[in-house]
């Protein structure tokens, strides 16, 4: 009976991560930022690799753009009943995160261009106080994946472009949880073991295609694709025991995980397809854009952890996301010859089902302003700065937690960032 007790506490091992829109990132070039990440149909730099590859068919030279972005994102949570209980706060650790971005661009003979992009579409993480409520849903979590984007654009008209691009993920994934039980003598949950799981180097492919249409009249048209990525990831897990205080319990214990080893973890992740559509006017001194982004997160519907030497702690966790549409808007004032502004605003919808909300990606819908600035140094060199900054609604489980750890989110984030472009 107290073996069984033991299993029943610790079942549900297993580290899972969770995806959704707080996870995704669109900051892949400053000015893009600063119109809210309106830039499909504009995509009159090297960024375009990322925002639409149809455009370097229409830059001229050869050009690079480099950057990072500094990143800030908080989450408190107001608990709810039954568990943690109505007056239960808590609060994430606060951190930064630097995601990085660099393209290249150039042409090849007088209609073909070609691309380079390396930049981070998904990455950040959550950190709570070590010794909170919900320390056996979530400690720790950090994920970095950078896509490394060749593409090849190509002018059929003075006025039509195409691309097509290949995407290659690397994703490395670190996951901290406690494991507890019900102490059978005290019947307090009490912690037995800190868990961890990582994944490094980890690769996948998709691809990407886009098209840019100038209409006349300063309208253009902009649509880009971007493939599902499916990753088939490996990684390791560690279990350390913690001391119940109990010889015997601990004994018990000792002998139901696999301490003092790095069992193998197996998993499927499924990065989600993206459709992005812009429309842009632009004349000499305006230029205004709005896009309609589409990401198919339906396809992130569940998360096995598959554990094949010990097959007890193999968990599947149902997510049931949703497809969800972002919508965007940006505007730019040319000031002079070297100095140009830009305001844009966004609203992001959340995929994460109300069950699917937790501490380890306390998501909800969000919204945003940005402002930025563009300042030409020299002839060939223009520095780009922008700032954005995310709202996001607060997020209730309604009590619908498959977790059984309930209560109200309240998020944000700031955004702050700079590129760097030239032009040979």
């Amino acid at each position: 009976m107290r073996r069984f007790t033991v299993l029943a506490g610790v079942g549900m091992l297993a580290p899972a991560l969770a995806l959704g829109a707080g996870f995704s990132l669109y900051e892949h070039g400053a000015r893009a930022v600063a119109l809210g990440g309106a830039f499909a149909a504009t995509a009159d730099d090297p960024t375009a690799v990322y925002y639409n590859p149809a455009g370097l068919a229409f830059l001229e030279g050869t050009s690079v753009t480099a950057g990072a972005y500094g990143i800030s994102f908080d989450s408190k949570v107001h608990g709810d009943n039954p568990y943690p209980g109505r007056g239960y706060k808590e609060e994430m650790e606060s951190r930064i995160f630097v995601p990085a971005h660099a393209y290249a661009a150039g042409t090849l003979g007088k209609r073909a261009a070609w691309g380079l992009g390396v930049y981070a579409p998904f990455g950040l993480g959550t950190q709570w106080p070590d010794a909170w409520a919900g320390r056996y849903i979530s400690q720790r979590i950090d994920l970095e994946v950078y896509n490394v984007n060749p593409t090849f654009a190509y002018r059929l008209t003075d006025n039509l472009a195409v691309a097509v691009g290949a995407d290659y993920f690397l994703v490395d994934l670190d996951l901290w949880r406690a494991a507890g039980i019900v102490n059978p003598y005290t019947q307090v949950m009490t912690d037995v073991a800190k868990v961890n799981m990582a994944a490094s180097d980890e690769t996948a492919w998709g691809w990407n295609a886009g098209l840019l249409w100038k209409l006349g009249g300063g309208f253009s048209l902009g649509v880009s694709y971007r493939s599902r990525v499916e990753l088939e990831a490996e990684g390791k897990a560690k279990f350390i025991q913690v001391s119940t205080g109990r010889q015997d319990l601990d004994q018990i214990v000792r002998g139901t995980l696999p301490f003092g080893t790095t069992p193998r973890v197996r998993s499927d992740i499924t990065f989600p397809a993206e459709s992005r559509i812009g429309l842009a006017w632009r004349n000499e001194q305006v230029g205004v854009e709005v896009n309609w982004v589409r990401v198919g997160w339906s396809s992130f519907d569940d998360f096995p952890m598959v554990f094949p030497d010990y097959p007890q702690l193999t968990q599947i966790r149902q997510e049931d996301y949703e497809d969800s549409d972002t919508y965007r808007v940006g505007m730019e004032f040319k000031g002079s010859d070297k100095l140009s502004f830009q305001l844009g605003a966004l609203y992001d919808e959340t995929p994460v089902p109300v069950k699917s909300v937790s501490p380890l990606l306390p998501d909800a819908s969000r919204r945003g302003v940005s402002v930025g600035v563009s300042w030409q140094l020299a002839e060939s060199l223009r520095l780009d700065a922008s700032f954005l900054h995310l709202m996001f609604l607060d997020r209730s489980t309604k009590g619908q937690s498959q977790d059984a750890f309930n209560g109200t989110y309240k998020s944000r984030a700031e955004l702050l960032g700079f590129s760097l472009s030239y032009t040979f």
